[in-house]
């Protein structure tokens, strides 16, 4: 082994879970959740979940997220639904890892020890 090789521990799958939201009013956390992606360690696209907002959307952020109104329109479930989904399939000991995952975490309220074994990325932490 190199000495600058990094050694990944694999006692616990890591998965990266990303949330994409759309405006709901006009200030900064105005915020819906629109989207919600699970990808496994194997950069396998686990699951793309399209949420329909239960407050009307003021802008879907087109550019930055690629959420249209007609997709939410004809693929959007709710919220309680797409995070059922989402606990299906997310092994209760799995770490989470992306940028702001934290943030992700409690948009869909998952709860560690629970949902997840822990958190590792930029802006881990979460309330």
């Amino acid at each position: 082994m190199h000495s600058n090789s990094i050694l990944i521990p694999f006692d616990n799958p890591y998965f990266s879970v990303d949330v994409e939201c759309v405006a709901t009013g006009y200030d900064h956390n105005s915020r819906a959740v629109a989207q919600v992606s699970l990808v496994n360690q194997c950069e396998q696209a686990i699951l793309n979940l399209y949420v329909k907002p239960d407050k009307p959307v003021v802008s879907h952020l087109t550019p930055l997220t690629g959420i249209t109104k007609e997709l939410l329109e004809q693929y959007g479930i709710p919220l309680e639904e797409a995070v059922k989904i989402l606990r299906a399939n997310l092994p209760t000991n799995s770490i989470l890892v992306g940028q702001s995952i934290g943030q992700d975490v409690n948009w869909l309220g998952l709860k560690e020890g629970v949902d997840f074994a822990g958190l590792q990325g930029e802006a881990a932490s979460h309330a």
